[in-house]
């Protein structure tokens, strides 16, 4: 009794004290309050909030706090301070004052009890103290440690991800992290209890915090707001505030609720799951490093939502099923996927490009490279080794030649693969006085010496040396990691771009960069064979493939701060003075079997990632990535691999040749023109013209880019048409038969170079960019009436899809389209994808197959991802026509009379056709039978070259052409060009097109 009465005027002192210096603190809150549901008062409530989610769960979630909501140790590196920390630092400096305990009694007690206050009460208990003490002592011990600590480091907390090595792997990873958990947390559709061994009042001040307050959870469990009624625990014993450690006690309510078999437990203490597994809760491990058996949180909560297969028991992947994300792995098992896939056009182009801006006369050529996100070296490969059609560097390059390959990557994983990948290749470790950890060098002799330079460092935290500037700059797998504008900055400032004027003479440098970035991901993602939307157990919507990877697309883009938009980089590099040399397509075929890594690989990012946003949008995730595995489909990836050049700016050669520019004529007096001679066949013709060719209201225009039109442009090619006026509505050419010869083509783009004397505004159209209906040619004369000047904020290659756009519109004008009807589309070339892109922003619900819907069907997988990643709801193969359909409206623009019969068939009683496409002079059979005979469908032809009678009262040319400029600012459809070419490759060009290789040819004029 006299120990009592010591120790309480001990503790009577110190909370004196302590009440002097944290007087206007609001202290932790004892008192019961009402629970969610029934008559016991052992678990607080979310203020009084009731959940919409079910009274009678499969499953009910209880989640961890401190340092599981959050990662301990990244709040400290970035702030310095931490949750933990500061728990730790008070446990101990309570612990020494009230108890007499050293720090590593305390330590002690956390490692054997699960936290250090269920260690106390073991102490205080085997002393014999009363039952009223133990439960004073325990809450000053919660008002001592806790009332103190400072939130500010995880408000602080950046929600970008600094730590995240980016060489294109981590894009599992969110960088938004606290805003992806608290939509995961959002879209569960379970009852969830926030659990912790520290006190109420400090659980609410972490959910606020990381700004998880509003997640409709249906309550907390905490030492101080759960009652066990006569204070007797199941093991006879007095227990005051019970903690994780007398699970029976603590998950009481639960227990006695839902049954253990509900109760699934994450928590970052193995002996809190274990203590939990003790009373039948299965559980799992949080380990933020994802080492020691853990998982991270997201990875827990994937596995709790039914994403994952797990065996929450033990807390590892099922046997049978055993995955285990590695980085080395992840990037062994991409290495032949990325050299398959790099485009052989923008590889050859980079290469010669190179080669001759490093040439000498007298050979022994110097060339240094930076490869800015290195991973495990394998452009450094193809450089050597080459693949297939892809040439090595050094077979270009003379004897006595050097590369100087400098390679970043900060991640420090990687460097045992890094090691054995060099000495696979010859290399050799050179051994310098003045070794540094984060450099490593290595030597590869031969014809061309190649010297290697390992940093092991991130490149934006770095600037090279001015006698390091690289002929090329290059990164895999690694643009779309960043945002376009913040990967410029950071390249920029790495390559100490802007540094002054200098002598070409006083360093080794370049007079031009490189840049050159292949696997650019550019959003879409797709199965060889794409499911359609299914109805899922129990009544629930399995979305379609092509919905499921947009959501996929956009996790990454929302949560990840990824761009997927090459057309972003494109620009964010010309607005330094960059010029796009050369961009192509570069597709990840992924095997389940011969990629089987790779593959499961890709199943595991979609379901830490894409499962999460399909169940945010009310369908069914589980049912999706069960079929996804049950299918077994090759998975394509689409990327792009861009080529810039980037001069070398405040050169003196540089300067000048800016001044000289600006005296240059805009090109010599001769004209190339496109020449159509015979079924397959196409010519150039070159000839002089002369000033005098100009009349009096005539315009000459200097042609920047014109585009090949997939529809009446390719049956001239293939000689499929009857001899008729080419166009009745563009002048020039109502009056013009089709027949060979001929020159044709309406898609023109360039700049008014001169002016008719009777031109009346020839003083502001002069060096303006316009679009002409005009055949491809390098230089045309128009009647000025027939000019458009483009609307600024457009940019050349997107005004030349000016015509293409407008057939869109009129088609979608043609059609009808009510708000919520189902619509599909036949044909996803070039017209049928601007109309998908056009449907995509008009229907108004495209996560449901009953309403809203666009649905387009071809047989090439690029067009089905171009279609993807124009909006589609989900982009099929025909086959699947059948299973996806009805349709109330199909518009069929593939030119294909098979598709016309598909799209009469899948569309329903009462609905309508629109026939967009001209079949040219084959004679075309369908089955009109009785069923269509009985069904009422509507068939309509529609084309763009007058406006319908019935829309003629609020419809013009004028006011379509208005629509269609701004839909062209909308859509940007010059990221639908798969290749750029000039009138030297006209005969390649049109038989690219015909082949269904390309979706968009055009030609590109010399400036």
């Amino acid at each position: 009794m006299e120990h009592c009465l010591c120790f309480w005027l001990f503790l009577i002192l110190s909370s004196i004290c302590f009440l002097l210096v944290d007087a206007n603190h609001d202290h932790l809150h004892t008192q019961r309050v009402t629970p969610l549901r029934g008559e016991r008062t052992d678990v607080y409530s979310n203020n009084g909030k009731r959940s919409n989610k079910t009274l009678l769960p499969d499953k009910v979630l209880i989640l961890d706090v401190d340092n599981c909501l959050y990662c301990e140790s990244e709040i400290q590196r970035i702030s310095g301070n931490g949750i933990e920390k500061q728990i730790i630092q008070n446990t101990h400096e309570f612990g020494k004052k009230m108890l007499n305990l050293t720090h590593e009694e305390c330590d002690k007690m956390y490692q054997q009890y699960g936290s250090t206050v269920e260690g106390i009460r073991h102490k205080l208990l085997s002393e014999g103290l009363t039952d009223h003490c133990v439960h004073e002592i325990l809450q000053n011990y919660y008002t001592f440690v806790y009332d103190r600590i400072d939130m500010t480091c995880l408000v602080i907390l950046p929600d970008r991800g600094e730590t995240l090595v980016n060489t294109g792997y981590n894009h599992a990873y969110s960088r938004s992290r606290q805003k992806f958990i608290r939509d995961m947390l959002q879209s569960i559709p379970y009852p969830i209890y926030f659990a912790s061994n520290s006190p109420r009042q400090h659980v609410l001040r972490v959910l606020s915090a990381t700004g998880l307050q509003n997640v409709d959870y249906h309550g907390l469990l905490t030492p101080d707001t759960i009652d066990i009624g006569d204070g007797i625990g199941t093991d006879g014993q007095v227990v005051h505030y019970p903690t994780k450690f007398q699970p029976g006690e603590f998950f009481r309510t639960l227990l006695d609720q839902y049954g253990p078999e509900r109760l699934f437990l994450i928590d970052d203490s193995k002996t809190n799951v274990q203590k939990a597994q003790e009373v039948g809760i299965q559980g799992i491990v949080v380990n933020h490093s994802n080492n020691d058996g853990g998982v991270t949180l997201e990875e827990a909560l994937s596995t709790f939502a039914g994403h994952v297969e797990h065996d929450m028991f033990s807390g590892s992947v099922l046997a049978e099923e055993r995955y285990q994300f590695s980085d080395v792995k992840y990037l062994e098992s991409k290495y032949h996927v990325d050299m398959e896939a790099i485009n052989p056009i923008v590889w050859d182009k980079m290469i010669d490009r190179l080669v001759s801006a490093t040439s000498t006369p007298q050979g022994g050529e110097y060339v240094r490279i930076v490869d800015i996100g290195a991973g495990l070296l394998s452009m450094l490969d193809l450089m050597i080794v080459g693949v297939k059609e892809k040439r090595p560097l050094i077979e270009r390059m003379t004897s006595g030649s050097v590369l100087h390959y400098i390679a970043y990557e900060s991640n420090e994983n990687l460097l045992g693969a890094i090691d054995n990948r060099v000495r696979s290749l010859g290399f050799v470790s050179v051994n310098k006085t003045d070794e540094r950890k984060d450099e490593h060098e290595y030597i590869l002799n031969g014809k061309v010496t190649v010297r290697l330079l390992v940093r092991v460092k991130d490149f934006t935290r770095e600037k090279l040396r001015i006698n390091e500037r690289p002929h090329v700059i290059l990164g895999c797998c690694f643009a779309d990691l960043f945002d376009p504008n913040e990967l410029v900055a950071s390249v920029v400032q790495f390559m100490n771009y802007y540094t002054g004027v200098v002598e070409e003479s006083e360093v080794q440098t370049p007079q031009e960069i490189l840049l050159y970035f292949p696997i650019t991901f550019s959003g879409t993602t797709q199965f060889v064979t794409p499911h359609p939307f299914e109805m899922g157990v129990d009544g629930t919507v399995i979305p379609s493939d092509t919905l499921a990877f947009r959501l996929y697309s956009q996790n990454l883009i929302e949560q990840n701060g990824h761009n997927l938009d090459p057309t972003r980089l494109i620009e964010a590099f010309q607005n330094i003075g960059a010029s796009l040399l050369e961009k192509g397509q570069s597709v990840w075929h992924i095997d389940p079997f011969q990629n089987a890594y790779l593959w499961k690989t890709m199943l595991h990012f979609f379901r830490n990632s894409a499962a999460f946003e399909i169940l945010k949008s009310n369908l069914d995730s589980v049912g999706w990535l069960k079929r996804a595995e049950r299918a077994g489909s090759p998975i394509r990836v689409m990327n792009q691999d861009l080529l810039f050049s980037l001069q070398l700016p405040f050169t003196k050669k540089f300067l000048s040749n800016r001044i000289s520019e600006n005296f240059q004529r805009a090109d010599d007096d001769t004209v190339e023109k496109i020449v159509f001679i015979a079924p397959y066949k196409v010519g150039k013709n070159v000839k002089q013209l002369q000033d005098n060719h100009l009349g009096p209201n005539q315009v000459e225009v200097k042609a920047i880019c014109s585009l090949i039109s997939s529809g009446t442009e390719l049956k001239i090619f293939k000689g499929l048409f009857d001899e008729a006026r080419l166009d009745v509505n563009i002048k020039g050419m109502a009056e013009e038969t089709i027949k060979y010869p001929l020159t044709y083509g309406y898609s023109l783009v360039g700049i008014v170079t001169r002016c008719g004397s009777g031109v009346v505004d020839s003083e502001s159209i002069m060096g303006k960019l316009v679009f002409t209906f005009s055949p491809h040619s390098s230089r045309v004369i128009v009647d000025r009436n027939t000019v458009h000047i483009v609307p600024d904020g457009i940019s050349a290659e997107d005004a030349m899809f000016l015509p293409s756009v407008e057939t869109a519109v009129s088609i979608v004008h043609d059609a009808n389209i009510r708000v919520g009807e189902r619509v599909s589309v036949y044909g996803q070339g070039l017209i049928g994808l601007l109309i998908t892109g056009i449907l995509s922003r008009h229907q108004t619900c495209l996560s449901h197959s009953s309403v809203g819907t666009v649905t387009t069907f071809d047989t090439i997988s690029d067009r089905l991802a171009m279609s993807s990643a124009m909006g589609a709801t989900q982009a099929l193969l025909p086959l699947s026509a059948k299973d996806a359909g009805p349709f109330d409206v199909s518009i069929e623009v593939s030119g294909n009379a098979r598709a016309l019969q598909a799209a009469i068939d899948s569309t329903q009683d009462g609905g309508r056709i629109i026939v967009g496409s001209w079949y040219g002079n084959s004679e075309i059979q369908l089955k009109l039978g009785i069923d269509f005979h009985r069904s009422h469908k509507t068939i309509k032809t529609s084309q763009v070259s007058t406006i319908p009678a019935e829309l003629s009262a609020l419809w013009s040319k004028d006011k379509r052409f208005k629509l269609s400029w701004e839909l062209v600012r909308l859509l940007k459809p010059s990221h639908l060009i798969t290749r750029w070419l000039s009138l030297d490759y006209a005969q390649e060009a049109y038989e690219l097109l015909d082949s269904g290789k390309e979706i968009a040819v055009s030609f590109r004029y010399k400036k």
